[in-house]
């Protein structure tokens, strides 16, 4: 018999590992359990970029072609700052609803003999020892993580800003951040489109918004009403969509160590990913594809295999972790940049991580940057904005 894999947790990064380990390995036991029943899931669109697709592909291109296969996508994206929006050209981005990707990858396990169990509560499948690994894949409020908090060396921090997913029928044209001063104070919109007449719509709030437009207060239809009374215009007028829309502040969720006897960590279990920065899909993935190829290379040595994972993932992740904490810093403290004009406030935007660089920015952004010379030089007025 080969080994026993059982995983916790029936998203993106479970099951891409439990069809990774059974794919490579049809003698193993491979098992998912999710606690959400078949078929429902909870959010809306997911989102890839053009870097993060090539990556996956590096696993799997046929199965990765089939999911892109599945995605909106597009070229752009767009800043709005004082009624002007401002095109970013480059760096394509992908997205599908989050309920298309798991039925993705629940067909890509069915076809390879992963046991995939639903219904079944975390908290009630957490013993280590009727398996050979328990990887837990459960996300950020992982049972199996708290369980053993000490041993993980597991902190968990809330950052400033109040946010919400909700979902809209407008499909917009591109990835969007919209800067909304309001009567109330400043709002931020994120929003993209993932399915020809869906998109995810995310307000992010400051404490001092937070308090003075009585969000704090409010029930949760009384928020949503808020939010499309602020962003009638890009909304045109439609209303929000919910689904568990839930206002709370960003949680950052870090583990000093990884792995715990036989148990491993991936995905937001392991380290929660703040989405200005890159999909936690995308992270979740790229988290279960590295400890797939620390099994391909240590066989069943656990030690050896965990040691690798994180040796090899570590370095990636603590670069990531860095850009985090400067773009957190960045939107907590965007409102001393509001002063800046709209083509201004995008290069500071895409510069607020210290990962693009200006010769990065000119390769892959030719046509944002040549506005940007233009407008700084005063051949025309905040060139490339446009009244939105």
């Amino acid at each position: 018999m080969g080994m026993h894999v059982k995983v916790i947790g029936g998203g993106p990064a479970g099951l891409y590992f439990a069809w990774l380990m059974k794919r490579s390995d049809p003698t193993r036991t491979v098992r998912v359990i999710e606690q959400n029943p078949a078929g429902a899931t909870y959010g809306f669109g997911v989102v890839l970029t053009g870097r993060a697709l090539a990556f996956l592909k590096e696993s799997d291109a046929a199965a990765i072609g089939r999911l892109a296969a599945r995605m909106e996508t597009w070229n752009e994206q767009h800043i709005v700052h004082r009624g002007s929006r401002v095109r970013i050209d480059g760096g394509g981005i992908s997205a599908i609803s989050r309920l298309s990707m798991l039925e993705w990858l629940r067909q890509l396990c069915a076809e390879a003999d992963v046991e995939v169990e639903h219904g079944r509560r975390h908290d009630a499948a957490l013993d280590p020892t009727d398996c050979d690994v328990l990887v837990a894949a459960d996300g950020s409020h992982s049972a199996i993580r708290d369980r053993f908090a000490l041993e993980f060396d597991t902190r968990v921090t809330d950052l400033q800003n109040y946010y919400c997913w909700y979902g809209s029928e407008i499909p917009f044209p591109a990835h969007t951040i919209d800067f909304r001063p309001s009567r109330h104070g400043l709002f931020i919109g994120h929003y993209y489109r993932y399915a020809p007449d869906r998109s995810t719509f995310v307000p992010e709030v400051e404490p001092e918004t937070w308090l003075a437009s009585g969000l704090a207060g409010m029930s949760d239809p009384e928020r949503k009403a808020l939010v499309e009374e602020v962003f009638a215009g890009p909304l045109g007028g439609t209303s929000l969509i919910t689904n568990r829309s839930v206002w709370r502040r960003w949680r950052l969720v870090t583990n000093g160590r990884w792995h715990h006897r036989n148990i491993v960590l991936i995905g937001d279990a392991q380290r929660t990913a703040h989405p200005s920065i890159a999909s936690g899909t995308r992270l979740a993935m790229e988290d279960a594809i590295a400890l797939w190829q620390a099994f391909q290379a240590e066989g069943e040595d656990l030690g050896a295999v965990f040691r690798r994972y994180e040796r090899e993932r570590r370095p990636v992740r603590d670069k990531l972790n860095v850009a985090a904490e400067r773009s957190i810093a960045w939107y907590e403290t965007v409102r001393a940049r509001l002063h800046l004009s709209p083509i201004e406030l995008a290069a500071d935007y895409l510069m607020r991580t210290g990962v693009i660089t200006p010769e990065r920015l000119a390769a892959e952004s030719p046509g944002f940057v040549q506005a940007l010379q233009a407008a700084r030089q005063g051949a025309a007025p905040d060139s490339g904005a446009t009244a939105s």
